[in-house]
C-alpha cells in the first residue's frame, strides 16, 4: 500500500529567517482531507517534518502522520467497549522514494522526512509531535494525533508475510500470563486473481494440556485506504491444539465469492480471532494480508523505432476465469508515442480465449519512451503492463 505526492524546492521566510525551513517542501495533489476549510495539502518543509515541527504552516501534522503514524487494532467486545489490542509502530512510512536523477532507479529519501525506525530519537520526535498538537489543542488549535483512550492491554498479532510467525502473545484481561498460542500462514499456491485464494493457517503451542479453542476466521476485501469494503466470508469453528503438535486449518476462497468485491479493490485481509475455551479471557488475534497477482497480459513492439515512422504495438490477453468476461476495453498510451489515450472496446471473451489487439502508431518523439497499456472488464480493473521503446531520430 502506497501514497504519492511532489516536493518543490523553495525558501520559507514566512518560517523563520534563518533558512532552516528552506528547500524541499512536501505537497499533495489529492489531499485526503481539508486544510483551512478546503481540499490542499502544503507546502509543508520536509525538514520540519523530520523534527516533529507541527506548529508549523502549511498541514505539517497531517504530513507526520501519513509517514509516521502508529497502526493501532482494537478489540470492539459486545458491549461496544473498545480495547486497544496491538499498536504497530513501524509499519507507516517503511520506504518514501522518489526516481533518481537521470534513471528510472529508485531512490531512498526515507531518511530525510523520518529518523531510523525503533531508534530511540526517532520516538523523541514523535513524542515531541504529539506534545505539540496537544499544546495546540490545549490552547483552542491545531488538531490532535490521537483518539481517546479505552485500553492499554495488548496480544500479539502476525501482521507480516504468510512466513512470519506470532511469537508473542499476552493476554487481554488475566492477570496471569497464559501459555504461548504461535499463529503463522502458509500459501498453498501464489494468490492470482480469477483463481481459488488457497493457504493455510497452522497453530501450535506451548502449553502441555490439550487446547480447547474458538476459532473465527474472516476474509475482508480492502479499498487502498485501508477501509473494509465488504464481507467476503466468515467461518467459526471449535477445534483442539494437542501439546506439541502443529494444527493445519485450510482456507479456500473460492473466486465466484471474492470476486464481485475485489473490482475495486487491492487485497484481502484475513483475520483469525482464537479464544481458549478453558480460559474464555485468554484471547490472540492474527491477520495476514493479501495481495492478489493480476493475470498475465503481453504486450509485443518488434525492433526499435523510428520518429515519425508507423509502429505497431501487438497486445494479447487470455480469459483465465470460466466465465465470460464482458465490458472489455484495452487503453493504450505513452508520453511521445500517442497524443492522447486509445481506448478500444472489445467483445466479450469467452473462458479459455483469447484476444489479440494490433494497434499502430507514430512517434513523435525521441529517445526512451514507455508504451503503457491497460486491460479492464467487468471482472478486473486495471490489469497494467509496460514496454520500453528506444526511438530513434
Amino acid at each position: 500500500n502506497y501514497h504519492v505526492w511532489v516536493e518543490g524546492w523553495m525558501r520559507r521566510p514566512d518560517l523563520a529567517q534563518d533558512c532552516r525551513y528552506d528547500g524541499w517542501q512536501a505537497l499533495d495533489p489529492t489531499p485526503q482531507e481539508k486544510s483551512e476549510g478546503i481540499f490542499c495539502c502544503g507546502p509543508a518543509p520536509v525538514s520540519a517534518i523530520l523534527n516533529g515541527d507541527t506548529n508549523l504552516k502549511y498541514d505539517v501534522p497531517f504530513v507526520f502522520a501519513a509517514v509516521n503514524a502508529d497502526c493501532i487494532s482494537w478489540l470492539v467486545k459486545p458491549d461496544g467497549s473498545m480495547v486497544n489490542i496491538h499498536s504497530d509502530t513501524s509499519r507507516t512510512g517503511q520506504n518514501i522514494s522518489t526516481k533518481s536523477v537521470g534513471s528510472t532507479k529508485r531512490m531512498n529519501i526515507t531518511d530525510s522526512y523520518k529518523h531510523t525506525e525503533g531508534t530511540k530519537q526517532e520516538r523523541i520526535i514523535f513524542q515531541l509531535a504529539f506534545a505539540r498538537l496537544e499544546t495546540e489543542k490545549a490552547g483552542g488549535g491545531g488538531t490532535s494525533l490521537s483518539g481517546d483512550k479505552v485500553g492499554n492491554q495488548t496480544i500479539g498479532i502476525n501482521n507480516g508475510s504468510p512466513e512470519t510467525t506470532t511469537q508473542t502473545a499476552d493476554q487481554i484481561c488475566s492477570p496471569t500470563p497464559p501459555p504461548q498460542l504461535l499463529i503463522r500462514f502458509e500459501e498453498v499456491s501464489k494468490p492470482v486473481n480469477g483463481e481459488d485464494v488457497n493457504l493455510n493457517m497452522i497453530l501450535s503451542s506451548t502449553s502441555s494440556v490439550t487446547r480447547e479453542l474458538s476459532i473465527n476466521i474472516n476474509a475482508q476485501a480492502m479499498k487502498y485506504t485501508g477501509q473494509p469494503a465488504g464481507n467476503i466470508f466468515t467461518k467459526p469453528m471449535k477445534t483442539k491444539l494437542l501439546p506439541g503438535k502443529d494444527l493445519t486449518i485450510p482456507i479456500l476462497i473460492p473466486f465466484l465469492t471474492y470476486n464481485k468485491l475485489m473490482t475495486e479493490c487491492e487485497s484481502i485481509n484475513i483475520s483469525a480471532m482464537i479464544t481458549d475455551q478453558q480460559k474464555s479471557d485468554h484471547v490472540f488475534l492474527a491477520e495476514n494480508r493479501i495481495v492478489l497477482m493480476n493475470p498475465p497480459i503481453s504486450i509485443t513492439v518488434p525492433g526499435e523505432g523510428r520518429l515519425n515512422k508507423e509502429m505497431t504495438a501487438e497486445v494479447q490477453f487470455m480469459n483465465p476465469v470460466k466465465e465470460i468476461l464482458r465490458d472489455c476495453s484495452l487503453t493504450l498510451s505513452g508520453s511521445g508515442l500517442f497524443n492522447s489515450e486509445i481506448i478500444t472496446r472489445l467483445p466479450d471473451l469467452l473462458p479459455n480465449n483469447r484476444v489479440r489487439v494490433k494497434c499502430d502508431f507514430v512517434p513523435y518523439r525521441s529517445g526512451e519512451r514507455t508504451l503503457l497499456v491497460d486491460f479492464d472488464c467487468a471482472s478486473f480493473k486495471d490489469i497494467k503492463k509496460s514496454c520500453r521503446i528506444i526511438i530513434r531520430p
